[in-house]
């Protein structure tokens, strides 16, 4: 085999290997802890620790309000996403990006009437469900 198909060879299965690994880190994904239920029990939110073939400094680290530059090759230190669930029917209304949790999660905020969207800290999670704004049950017979 020559150089350069040994080459393009190795590249194939380093890209191959990557694109593997974006594409399971949310599918294979393993629960960080115990579920969150919100106050009044409209949401319930988990956090994951995302499966990634190749080790975590092969994976780009995206800042969570989008303005900021994506960092190759960081150095992570508690990767993680979060997905939002409507407690009361078990749908899946959002899922995050994948974020180092040590630096930019928080407390989770539920919401409210002129922010309607679920959040820890700066990362975005989902939106609040419409009968459902800031953890807040609308009455059925309105």
């Amino acid at each position: 085999m020559t150089t350069a198909k040994s080459l393009l060879l190795c590249a194939a299965l380093a890209g191959g290997l990557w694109f593997a690994s974006e594409w399971w880190e949310t599918g294979l994904a393993q629960p960080l802890g115990s579920p969150t239920i919100s106050p009044n029990g409209c949401y319930r939110v988990e956090a994951f620790k995302p499966f990634w073939v190749l080790p975590d400094i092969f994976h780009r680290w995206s800042h969570p309000d989008d303005f900021g530059p994506t960092t190759w090759f960081p150095w992570w230190e508690y990767p993680g996403f979060y997905r939002l669930y409507d407690q009361r029917t078990g749908q899946l209304l959002g899922q995050s990006k994948i974020y180092d949790l040590e630096h930019d999660s928080g407390q989770l905020w539920w919401g409210s009437k002129g922010d309607p969207e679920v959040t820890a800290g700066l990362i975005y999670i989902g939106p609040n469900a419409p009968d459902c704004i800031g953890d807040r049950p609308t009455p059925a017979n309105r």
